[in-house]
């Protein structure tokens, strides 16, 4: 989500937010009218979400509440949230990014949503991607309902090309080395055409080499005590990504995309303006600029993995929790049930602005997205079958802080050929273990 809301989800872990600034809050009782809900958002207004749908449908169920969607960007949205809670203003039901939700989680900020979800008959856990339910989950006690469903990693290309170029078409049975053979054949130095291009921030466009190349980043994504960044599996990915940038140049390269301003916004520019034959990004792109995916007649497959036995790709994601702080906590439960449940993305869908809105994590409203109309590409399968196989960033309430201590730095270096990937990556470990010490 990057929002627009970039997704994914992943780039957000980079949300400059300590863990300290939430672990010292001070959570004063506030003075909410029980009449009143208040609903604190990243996702814009006024593009794929769809919230005028969505309170209509609200109040047209449960009466005539007053309902107050506060959103803000996402750079500004987690500073005004610790703000609202320290100074007992907080909303009574608040998205939380997965990255920084462990803090929220361990801080007990969170209302546990289990017994809300066990009595209510049409809106339980066996209804939701279990991947993405199990991020919110705590020794089975769960804390946020999961809104989106968008793994980073979806292969999106353009049919013309591969015609013209006599190049067969990707499937979800594509290696990485399929994908190699495909872009270098797409790739025309001379009219400086691309057979790839990655679009997402830096960290997450290599870390979907790591993670489809059977690497990580640590021992356990769960409870991570020590890191694997530097294993031979996770050399060999970052290798396999460079060359494709430097060696085989089918990739735009770290510093064309620099010089672009950057691969979230100009890889589906080149995509969709035929300098890039495939894409590999998340659904999102494709909502966001569901015109011109469809009038390129985009195609989309699973992202292509090193060996097909072995699936891993990453994702991000938010998720929806009542704050414990809130007094409105039956009526939020309401309002939560019919936001993500199936009716209320019905609702949002039919205001959504562009046409088209994220997919999402309740399985049942997924499946009716699927079967809608969808134009701006062929098949929404593939996001589905993704799902079966994410990981999402280590569950440790500093990793956000540990990734730019610790990656950030020498990444750019490494991407660009300048610096040794073996020790690049085992400097990035060293930090590493030595931040998760602490």
């Amino acid at each position: 989500m990057k929002s627009v809301v970039s997704k994914l989800g992943l780039a957000r872990a980079a949300c400059a937010i300590s863990a300290m600034a939430i672990a010292t809050l001070v959570v004063p009782v506030p003075a909410q009218s029980a009449e009143k809900l208040v609903i604190a958002s990243f996702y814009p207004i006024d593009k794929v979400s769809g919230w005028d749908g969505l309170i209509k449908a609200v109040k047209a169920k449960y009466g005539d509440i007053d309902i107050e969607i506060q959103v803000t960007p996402f750079d500004q949205y987690l500073p005004k949230l610790l703000s609202q809670i320290a100074g007992g203003d907080a909303p009574d039901i608040a998205a939380v990014e997965n990255t920084p939700f462990p803090q929220f989680a361990a801080r007990k900020l969170l209302e546990d949503l289990t017994p809300y979800l066990e009595k209510t008959k049409d809106f339980n856990a066996n209804e939701f991607f279990p991947s993405l339910l199990d991020r919110y989950t705590i020794d089975g006690k769960v804390y946020g309902i999961p809104y989106d469903a968008q793994p980073f990693g979806l292969l999106f290309y353009n049919p013309k090309a591969f015609t013209d170029a006599g190049v067969k078409a990707p499937t979800n049975d594509w290696t990485w080395e399929d994908m190699r053979k495909a872009a270098t054949a797409l790739t025309n130095a001379d009219k400086q055409t691309y057979g790839l291009c990655l679009s997402n921030n830096d960290i997450n466009n290599w870390q979907y080499f790591l993670y489809s190349g059977g690497a990580g980043y640590v021992n356990d994504p769960k409870a991570p005590t020590k890191s694997e960044i530097n294993s031979a599996a996770a050399v060999e990915s970052s290798q396999f990504y460079v060359d494709l940038m430097n060696k085989d140049k089918s990739v735009p390269s770290f510093n064309t995309m620099t010089a672009l301003g950057g691969a979230d916004q100009n890889c589906p520019n080149l995509f969709l303006h035929g300098k890039a034959a495939m894409m590999l990004a998340g659904a999102w792109k494709s909502v966001e600029n569901p015109q011109a995916f469809a009038d390129l007649g985009v195609k989309v497959v699973m992202g292509p993995v090193k060996d097909l036995s072995k699936r891993v790709y990453p994702t991000g994601g938010t998720a929806y929790a009542i704050l414990r702080s809130s007094h409105n906590k039956e009526l939020a439960w309401k309002f939560i049930t019919e936001f993500l449940g199936k009716a209320g993305y019905e609702a949002a869908y039919s205001e959504a602005k562009l046409g088209a809105i994220y997919p999402p994590a309740y399985k049942p409203s997924f499946d009716w997205y699927a079967k809608q109309k969808i134009t701006f590409v062929d098949t929404l399968q593939p996001n589905a079958d993704m799902l079966s196989y994410v990981r999402f960033a280590p569950y440790t309430q500093n990793w956000a802080e540990l990734q730019s201590k610790c990656i950030t730095p020498s990444l750019a270096s490494m991407l660009q050929g300048k610096a040794e990937v073996k020790s690049t990556l085992d400097a990035m470990s060293q930090c590493i273990d030595g931040s998760l010490a602490n």
